[in-house]
C-alpha cells in the first residue's frame, strides 16, 4: 500500500477510500487564528495543515454525529498524524470552535447576500418573509450537525457569535419590511426584532430536538416551517398585535 509523508516527516496511511463527495470551501484563517484556543500557524504548510484539520471536520460532520468523531478520525481525513491536530489544537472542542467561527463568517455573508433590500424590491411583504425564514429553515437543516453540537458545547464564545447573528439578520429583516409596510405600528423594528429572534428560537429548538417533533402539530419539511414563521411573524406585525 502507498504511502504518504506527513509535514513531520511520518509517514500515515492515506485516507481510506470512499464515496466521493465535493470538497468543502475553503475557510477563512483569519478570524480562526485570533482565537486563543488556537496555535496560529507560521509558515505556509502549517496554514494548510490548520485549514487541512478543519475542513477534515466539517467533512466528517457532514455524515457523522460529532460525538461519533475522534481526534483519529479528523486526523484520517485530514492525511495527517494526532500529533499534527494537537500542535494546532488543545482538543476535539476547540476544532469545532474554530470551524463554527468561519461557518459563522460564512453566514453572515449569506444574510447580507439572499437580505439586500435590492434582492426583495419586486417581491411581496409575503413572499420576502417566506424566502428569507426557508432559507435559515435549509441552513440549519444542512449544517444540524455542525451548529446543534457547537451550540451544546455551552461555549461562550459561540453564544456571542450567535448572538450577534440574530441581531444582523433582524437588522437586515427591518429594512426589507420598512420598504414594504406602510402605516404600521408605531414600535414597528421592536416588533420585527421580537419576530425575528422568536423565529431562530423555533428554529434552533427543532434543531437541538432532531430527530423528535416539538409541538403536536410540527412542520414536516422546510418548507412547511418557514411557512409557520411566516404565519408567527406577521401577525407579530399586526397592529392588533
Amino acid at each position: 500500500m502507498s504511502l504518504q509523508r506527513d509535514t513531520e516527516d511520518r509517514f500515515v496511511p492515506p485516507p481510506r477510500a470512499g464515496k466521493a463527495k465535493a470538497s468543502p470551501k475553503a475557510h477563512d484563517l483569519v478570524g480562526i487564528v485570533k482565537l486563543e484556543r488556537v496555535n496560529a500557524p507560521k509558515q505556509a504548510r502549517s496554514e494548510k495543515r490548520l485549514q487541512d484539520i478543519i475542513q477534515a471536520l466539517e467533512t466528517l460532520l457532514d455524515g457523522r454525529a460529532y460525538e461519533e468523531i475522534t481526534i483519529p478520525d479528523i486526523a484520517a481525513r485530514a492525511g495527517c498524524v494526532p500529533a499534527s491536530i494537537y500542535a494546532r489544537f488543545k482538543d476535539k472542542t476547540s476544532i469545532l470552535v474554530a470551524l463554527h467561527e468561519s461557518i459563522h463568517n460564512r453566514q453572515l455573508a449569506q444574510i447580507d447576500e439572499t437580505m439586500r433590500v435590492e434582492r426583495h424590491a419586486d417581491l411581496s411583504l409575503d413572499d420576502s418573509i417566506f424566502m428569507i425564514f426557508r432559507n435559515l429553515a435549509r441552513y440549519y437543516t444542512r449544517y444540524r450537525n455542525l451548529i446543534r453540537p457547537a451550540y451544546l458545547l455551552g461555549d461562550n464564545e459561540i453564544y456571542e457569535r450567535g448572538a450577534a447573528t440574530i441581531r444582523h439578520a433582524s437588522d437586515r429583516i427591518a429594512a426589507i419590511v420598512r420598504q414594504k409596510t406602510k402605516g404600521g405600528p408605531a414600535d414597528l423594528d421592536k416588533r420585527i426584532d421580537l419576530g425575528t429572534r422568536a423565529a431562530y428560537a423555533l428554529l434552533q429548538q427543532r434543531m437541538v430536538f432532531h430527530p423528535q417533533p416539538t409541538g403536536r402539530y410540527p412542520p414536516g419539511d422546510d418548507d412547511a416551517m418557514a411557512t409557520e414563521l411566516v404565519r408567527l411573524f406577521k401577525r407579530n406585525l399586526s397592529q392588533d398585535a
